[in-house]
């Protein structure tokens, strides 16, 4: 099943009069669906099966980008994951969706993923910038040398195993 993934990057220094907290903007966004989880300054909602209600892909962005636009979200990125979307909003890539989820990933730092980064003076040193360079490196190694997290979020972002949100 495809999953349709929106991250909204709350800035404590936003000028909105309407500002609120992750967790006001978290509540907003169940309008749009039940599946909402609260990280840090990040939102994260998947709409998927709220396109059809809310009349498709296009008013549905529509609504949340104008909408949280309003609340002090200061970047927001549309990706079939979560961790995808993300990390799309870290650099400004608007829109997750504009070619195969591994080609757009793959020029993104590793530092958007925070699993990733957690290692990424290690990462350095080997010679890795990107997450196309972070796996590129043996799969083995990296469960060896790293802890579990930093493959599992790879996996997430690109699709490969299953995000879950307590």
């Amino acid at each position: 099943m495809s999953m349709h993934w929106a991250a909204l990057l709350l800035d404590n220094a936003c000028d909105s009069l309407l500002r609120i907290d992750p967790c006001g903007v978290a509540v907003w966004a169940l309008q749009f669906t039940p599946r909402v989880a609260q990280k840090n300054q990040t939102v994260l909602l998947e709409v998927e099966q709220s396109l059809r209600l809310f009349g498709g892909e296009d008013h549905v962005h529509q609504l949340v980008e104008e909408g949280a636009s309003e609340l002090g979200v200061s970047r927001l990125a549309w990706a079939p994951t979560s961790l995808a979307a993300l990390a799309c909003a870290r650099v400004g890539i608007r829109d997750g969706f504009a070619g195969p989820l591994s080609k757009v990933l793959a020029p993104l730092p590793y530092e958007c993923i925070d699993a990733v980064n957690v290692h990424g003076a290690t990462l350095a040193r080997l010679g890795c910038r990107t997450l196309a360079d972070v796996r590129k490196l043996p799969r083995g190694g990296i469960s060896r040398r790293f802890d579990s997290q930093l493959l599992l979020a790879l996996d997430q972002a690109y699709g490969l195993r299953p995000e879950g949100y307590p």
